[in-house]
């Protein structure tokens, strides 16, 4: 006497599903990432530096170091970042805008210490948008 028995049911998977649209898109994100950055590092290294400003005042920079001392002087390479932004909010017409800039330095040779600095800049009049160093914060 024979019995037709089905195989026991296993139990699915995500490996027995098709991809998805999420994990497809998920996928072509991972694959533009890795395809980009080797742009982006040789376009880095032909330029040296890369630079965004998000206002007349707010503005960030990363760029290469590279400083070669004569003998006996210190020589220097590495990355450098800058970030600059409004002390203040924007000061009342016809005041100045004090702006701050934070430095920090990733040298692979030499030292250097991060630098902070603070500037004023005065609007000129009848000239949208121009402004002209007053000097440094109070």
């Amino acid at each position: 006497m024979t019995t037709d028995l089905d195989p026991p049911a296993r139990p699915r998977s995500a490996a027995d599903q098709p991809m998805t649209r999420r994990s497809c898109l998920l996928g072509l994100a991972i694959w533009l990432v890795i395809v980009t950055v080797p742009f982006c590092v040789v376009l880095f290294a032909i330029r040296g530096e890369v630079s965004w400003r998000r206002g007349p005042f707010v503005e960030d920079r990363l760029w290469l170091v590279s400083l070669n001392g004569a003998a006996g002087e210190e020589s220097a390479s590495g990355l450098a970042y800058s970030s600059t932004r409004l002390v203040d909010s924007p000061a009342a017409a016809g005041g100045p805008i004090c702006a701050r800039t934070h430095v920090i330095f990733l040298l692979w040779r030499g030292h250097s210490e991060p630098a902070d600095y603070c500037e004023c800049y005065q609007a000129q009049p009848g000239a949208a948008g121009s402004y002209d160093p007053v000097g440094a914060c109070s």
